[in-house]
């Protein structure tokens, strides 16, 4: 069998063996596989039955994760799953927070009209933070060796068609990390993976199309495969840690370690057996003693637990939360 004859039959044999193909078919040809997976995930974000507590997200303290592959930092991306999922009230540390900070000083500087809501004491704390990694993806786009030989022996339009024969392996892993603000108890780690084989014409293997976000998420998250796949393995993760904390089960809400903030004594003062001036003293506690609330209130009295255990009640007008 002559070289010629075995080169033409691996050229058609490259063609034959891709189904529905087609001359006409152009990179831009419908959606990709990993377009027709995001939506598919998209569309899957879970809701959730009742709201955890405010939560702030933060990216990963490795960038590479996501800059090798040209993408945007995460944490835009996951605002649009975790506000569109209602399990957590998202407050923003980013450019929200830095605009937010650029009006304050504007209206404390040369002050703001009468009625302005805005002042000291109105910024709502995280409860949780979220932290966002990209642990590692791959984005691998070679032709065959086989369509790369045929397509260059046969040349002119069929030998462009089988040598732009392109096999696309995309990948990604990520983690989410849910951290208790207040007790910096690590609450849920989550780890997500998604992939995507395609065979396809060179030129971006049909990426193109609309954002599946509504085009609110940018830094291509929205218009290319490997931004798809990392988005679809953030959503998997996302959906097992909300899971996990049993967000989408009716039924009351799953108790976090969230315990009340601490007051320390501004002035020697008595803790008493009751909540007035003639219930017995249970002990003395000196400036600066710490105590934790109860939530048992009656007046100014409040009762509350020192570091012994010992439980009474005092005055708040001699309390200050502490620092």
């Amino acid at each position: 069998m002559s070289r010629f004859f075995r080169l033409t039959t691996v050229g058609a044999l490259a063609l034959l063996s891709l189904p529905d193909l087609g001359f006409a078919q152009t990179a831009s040809a419908g959606p990709s596989n990993a377009q027709r997976m995001q939506q598919s995930g998209v569309n899957d974000v879970p809701h959730c039955k009742r709201k955890l507590g405010t939560l702030s997200i933060t990216n990963g303290d490795n960038p590479n994760g996501w800059t090798q592959y040209n993408l945007a930092p995460p944490e835009k991306l996951l605002r649009v799953i975790v506000q569109r999922s209602g399990c957590f009230n998202l407050v923003d540390r980013a450019a929200g927070l830095n605009a937010a900070t650029t009006e304050r000083n504007i209206g404390g500087s040369l002050g703001l009209q009468r009625g302005s809501n805005v002042g000291q004491g109105q910024i709502k704390a995280a409860d949780y933070v979220l932290v966002a990694e990209v642990q590692a993806s791959n984005s691998n786009s070679g032709g065959s060796a086989v369509a790369g030989v045929a397509g260059a022996f046969l040349g002119g339009a069929l030998g462009g068609v089988v040598g732009g024969i392109r096999t696309h392996k995309l990948e990604a892993n990520t983690v989410l990390s849910l951290t208790n603000v207040r007790t910096t108890e690590t609450v849920a780690v989550e780890d997500g993976y998604a992939s995507k084989n395609d065979v396809s014409f060179g030129g971006g293997g049909g990426a193109g199309g609309g954002g599946l976000f509504g085009g609110v998420v940018g830094g291509g998250y929205d218009n290319t495969d490997i931004g798809r796949i990392v988005s679809l393995s953030f959503i998997q993760a996302y959906t097992k840690m909300v899971t996990g904390l049993g967000l989408l089960a009716d039924g009351p809400a799953p108790a976090q370690a969230a315990p009340s903030k601490t007051f320390v004594t501004t002035a020697p003062t008595n803790m008493r057996k009751g909540p007035t001036a003639q219930s017995p003293i249970l002990r003395n506690l000196p400036p600066g003693s710490i105590v934790y609330p109860t939530g048992n209130k009656n007046g100014l009295w409040w009762e509350v637990a020192d570091e012994n255990d010992n439980t009474g009640w005092v005055l708040n007008t001699k309390l200050e939360p502490s620092r």
